[in-house]
């Protein structure tokens, strides 16, 4: 064989071990993550979070009405009668934005609110159900339990109880305010298990120049983590060097959150649920949603 073929050979198999070393790096950076992640699932399940800093926030995502609730806000009866004879509908939309004007999420929250104060007329509403009688009376509640018009009330987590039950666990832990953003207008460090936080909010869209200015800020202060508390992902999505945006509303994420170009996004869940996320001793980010047992 002559010189100039196994030059050849040996260039062959040196960009093959390249590809292959790339593909394993790929590999590890996908599968290794993933495997993290269920690592710090187990702790949690486990109670061993030694080493642990938990975030945890209070959900603030309002839940869209049910399928069901379409159907609540159509009259049957009495004075209603003449909608569902068709004399007073529009033409090109349904009962919810007769009734709701174009915004059934709201109306449906709205709803839940005045169910959990025990109106029957709001139950009615909720339910799809007319709860008067024969005599167009609105009956008069049970007692709540079995049998109960109202039934029983929906139990909820706060961002404290969580809180208390991640320091059981042994993890450090701290809690964002996701209701008052201008509590993180002017950007506060915090320093907790070993890490410092950046955190800042903004209300608005705001210029990628305030932004950035607030990240060289952070970073010539020695923090680990910069955190953003947004009522939209949208607003930071024209910057780099932020680690993890929390965002007030639903955004359709990924439960346990997701990594787009280096920044780790995760949205707020339901209200009366707790968001929490886990960095482990190795630093990898993940999230979660906690609900009252």
């Amino acid at each position: 064989m002559s010189v100039k073929s196994r030059e050849k050979i040996a260039l062959f198999v040196f960009l093959a071990l390249i590809v292959l070393s790339l593909c394993g790096l790929g590999w590890y950076l996908v599968a290794g993550h993933s495997w993290n992640v269920a690592a710090s699932n187990l702790d949690d399940t486990f109670g061993s979070m030694d080493g642990y800093t938990a975030i945890v926030y209070p959900g603030t995502a309002v839940e869209p009405a049910a399928g069901k609730d379409a159907d609540a806000a159509v009259p049957k009866d009495g004075a209603a009668g003449d909608a569902a004879d068709g004399k007073d509908a529009v033409d090109g939309k349904d009962a919810v934005d007769l009734v709701a004007g174009d915004k059934g999420v709201d109306t449906g929250a709205a709803a839940d609110r005045e169910a959990d104060t025990g109106s029957p007329d709001a139950f009615g509403a909720a339910d799809g159900k007319d709860s008067s009688d024969a005599a167009g009376n609105a009956p008069v509640p049970e007692a709540e339990g079995e049998g109960s018009l109202l039934g029983p009330k929906k139990k909820t987590l706060s961002a404290q109880e969580a809180k208390e039950g991640y320091e059981e666990k042994g993890a450090t832990v701290f809690s964002l305010d996701t209701v008052d953003l201008d509590a993180y207008r002017e950007g506060v460090i915090l320093k907790k298990g070993g890490h410092r936080f950046g955190v800042f909010g903004i209300a608005e869209p705001t210029s990628t120049i305030v932004l950035e200015k607030q990240i060289a800020y952070f970073k010539r202060h020695k923090v680990d983590f910069i955190v953003l508390v947004t009522p939209d992902k949208e607003y930071a999505e024209d910057v780099s060097g932020i680690d993890i945006v929390v965002s007030t509303q639903d955004e359709d994420l990924f439960v346990m959150g997701e990594t787009i170009d280096g920044t780790f996004y995760v949205d707020a869940p339901a209200v009366g649920s707790v968001g929490a996320i886990l960095i482990s001793p190795s630093n990898v980010v993940s999230a979660k949603v906690l609900q009252a047992s």
